[in-house]
């Protein structure tokens, strides 16, 4: 599901940044902004998100260099820069591209065309040439025939699909009433640059920093950069100190111990790599500039705070550029995440640098997404040295066509970095051509569930694909007739993946529903948090996942909305991720058996689970009325000092009755312990030799027995 979600939502984001991209001020039709963008010396740069990309600019032009096969750029839209369709038909673009594609192309939404999809994909010609072109597209004669209404937002493919490492310059973009003032708003663009600027050059394994005023018309970056040699780079590796040179001489520079070289080049000269020496002493960067390169590593956490066994809450962070900054990040720790999968906006090089100082800073592990996976000798060798550093994210719901190509990279890049990337699995309410051909084969259509097939989904996955984890995205939270209802299949769509985590010896991680991003979808209250984390925890999972994507529409928005303020679900989230924190030590020391039900029935078909694990001789009677989930637990191999069994009750009444219930358990068990809410508290037997649990609306608890 994550994919439609997914789709839905970069179509507002992709929109609002295509639209937002290059903001003007001059008004439209005396109100709102004019959907023009100008990012070649305007204003609009800031705003762009890039997705399978890498975005930059070198004295006031904008440059793109795709890093995947499904580049995007965009920029967040404001309501202020929705515009008529009818009113102006003309698509306005200027750019320049070195590539061998022919095709690029338009999405867009509207206020009735709410989605990203081939709907609205407006194919335009592209010329790889490396030359200036001037595309003026009037989208009324795209044969979709849906360029009408309200223009919500929009997402530029530059081209479709990507090349690696293709060039591409943009200069502007808009939208015009007619062909003549598209083609006036083309030809009054500025695409010389601009000397007075400072700029960085980049080149394999290299940045370099060239002051404003520095450079003039005819010079060359072969007066400024050098070739880093593979020598160069195993002998960082191998602990050997260098510095940069400019004809002999030490100019201020930093090398990481993989290799990658960040420097200040204030004259043209010969450049070179070279042993320090007290001949060649190294001089280091300013502070500022190497907190702008992000090469400046201070962290209160060591590595291994980083990457110790715990309950990961990961956030899957897709942020407007315009409004990242350290605030949200700070956001998401206090929410109670200690992982990002950084994406778009948050992963473009601009923002790289504050995103690994403040996640050392705050114990934040990261997976980057910037296509850097595909190289895994170089694969994030520029922000290696951070200890926050966890991988790399390479795709989302695959299908077993797909595991081959994606365990050999994965193997590849393990070997090379020491590293084990991110991959996320379809659902189990995938249909039979998304699980063998990826979500992109078909929108995915609920409540199409087949077990088996996706019990061999998830065993193929684990047999081929190198990771040491299984994570999919499962979302129950529905609304029907204005009523709260689950996904009917939940429990058993964890129980199938979970099994063959269990089996295959592999974490196991999911995301859970965050926010309701469609009417039929609906944002969790703190209970909802509550539930859908606790049945997670029953099967054993050391992976809570959020999708926390700013939304534009306020009525649609997760944790932090489109200018990374905090919404209402953030506090509920923050309430129960921080019971999870609490539980997270002690619950690690425990491994998971399996789990069973308690009153299963037709009125919560969402409990039906097959499989159930009924060997856990801790519980000797369960009393309770209404339905239960019970999750089992030994010791963990490893923790030999550690005597006893574990389980957790999760109150599974349909969440619309707000029904609470009374457990009592006879138990095997001398001293039982229960975690409500995170909280420890030694529980006493009843007269009776029963111990009791009172559990709310959507409760668990994790009990642990010696």
């Amino acid at each position: 599901m994550k994919r439609s979600a997914f789709l839905l939502f970069w179509c507002l984001v992709w929109t609002f940044s295509a639209f937002g991209l290059f903001g003007s001020s001059a008004q439209a039709d005396g109100q709102g902004k004019e959907p023009v963008w100008i990012l070649n010396h305007g204003d609009a740069f800031p705003r762009a998100v890039v997705n399978q990309g890498d975005l930059m600019q070198q004295l006031g032009l904008t440059m793109l260099r795709t890093t995947g096969s499904d580049t995007t750029f965009s920029i967040p839209m404001e309501e202020e820069e929705h515009f008529s369709a009818e009113e102006r038909p003309f698509l306005a673009f200027r750019c320049r591209m070195k590539t061998k594609q022919k095709i690029g192309g338009l999405f867009f939404t509207t206020d009735t065309l709410q989605t990203l999809s081939d709907a609205s994909f407006t194919p335009f010609p592209v010329q790889g040439d490396g030359q200036w072109r001037d595309l003026v597209f009037d989208m009324r004669t795209a044969k979709h025939g849906n360029w009408k209404g309200t223009v919500t937002s929009f997402r530029l493919d530059p081209i479709n699909p990507s090349d690696l490492n293709a060039e591409i310059e943009i200069s502007r973009l808009g939208f015009f009433p007619s062909e003549e003032t598209a083609k006036a708003f083309l030809a009054d663009a500025c695409d010389r640059p601009d000397y007075t600027q400072e700029t960085i050059l980049c080149r394999q394994g290299i940045r370099c920093l060239i002051p404003g005023g520095t450079l003039s018309d005819g010079w060359k970056e072969s007066e400024f950069l050098f070739e880093r040699t593979p020598e160069h780079a195993e002998a960082a590796r191998s602990g050997i100190a260098l510095t940069v040179c400019c004809d002999g001489k030490p100019v201020p520079s930093c090398v990481n111990r993989r290799g990658f070289v960040w420097y200040i080049a204030e004259k043209a000269g010969r450049y070179s790599l070279e042993k320090v020496s007290p001949e060649r002493p190294a001089i280091p960067l300013p502070e500022a500039v190497a907190d702008r390169f992000g090469c400046r590593v201070s962290s209160p956490f060591p590595p291994e705070y980083f990457t110790r066994e715990r309950i990961r809450i990961g956030a899957w962070g897709s942020f407007n550029a315009r409004y990242f900054d350290e605030r949200q990040l700070r956001d998401l720790r206090d929410c109670g995440f200690d992982l990002l999968i950084a994406t778009n906006g948050s992963a473009a090089s601009r923002h790289r640098g504050m995103l690994f100082r403040e996640c050392d800073r705050l114990g934040i592990e990261v997976y980057i997404n910037d296509g850097g996976w595909r190289y895994p000798e170089t694969a994030g060798e520029e922000y290696f040295d951070h200890p926050s550093f966890c991988g790399h994210y390479i795709t989302d719901e695959p299908g077993t066509d797909s595991y081959p190509h994606f365990g050999k990279a994965c193997g590849e890049y393990a070997k090379a970095t020491g590293k084990v990337p991110y991959i996320n699995l379809l659902p189990m309410y995938a249909n039979a051509a998304q699980l063998k051909f990826g979500a992109h084969a078909a929108a995915i259509e609920y409540y199409d569930p087949d077990p088996e097939l996706y019990r061999k989904y998830c065993e193929s996955y684990c047999d081929l694909v190198p990771t040491d984890y299984i994570c999919t995205d499962i979302y129950p939270l529905n609304w029907r007739n204005g009523l709260r209802y689950t996904y009917s299949e939940y429990i058993e769509s964890i129980n199938v993946i979970a099994s063959v985590a269990r089996e295959r010896n592999k974490e196991f991680w999911c995301c859970i529903q965050t926010f309701g991003w469609i009417p039929s979808k609906r944002t969790p209250n703190a209970a909802e948090f509550r539930w859908q984390c606790y049945s997670l925890l029953s099967f054993g999972a050391r992976g809570i996942l959020c999708w926390t994507y700013a939304r534009p529409n306020p009525e649609r928005t997760s944790l932090l909305d489109y200018q990374g303020n905090r919404m209402p679900a953030w506090f509920d989230a923050r309430t129960v991720f921080q019971e999870i924190r609490n539980i997270s030590d002690v619950f690690c020391r425990y491994r998971n058996l399996g789990a069973f039900t308690h009153n299963a029935s037709e009125k919560v078909p969402y409990l039906r689970m097959t499989n159930e694990y009924r060997d856990f001789e801790t519980i000797r009677e369960i009393s309770c009325p209404d339905p239960l989930l019970i999750g089992c637990f030994a010791r963990d191999e490893d923790e030999k000092d550690l005597h006893g069994t574990a389980f957790t009750l999760v109150n599974m009444t349909e969440l619309e009755a707000a029904q609470s219930t009374l457990v009592k358990l006879r138990l095997n068990a001398k001293k039982v312990t229960s975690w409500r809410k995170g909280i420890p508290e030694v529980q006493e037997p009843d007269k009776d030799g029963s111990y009791v649990f009172p559990l709310e609306t959507g409760e668990g608890v994790f009990v642990t027995c010696e």
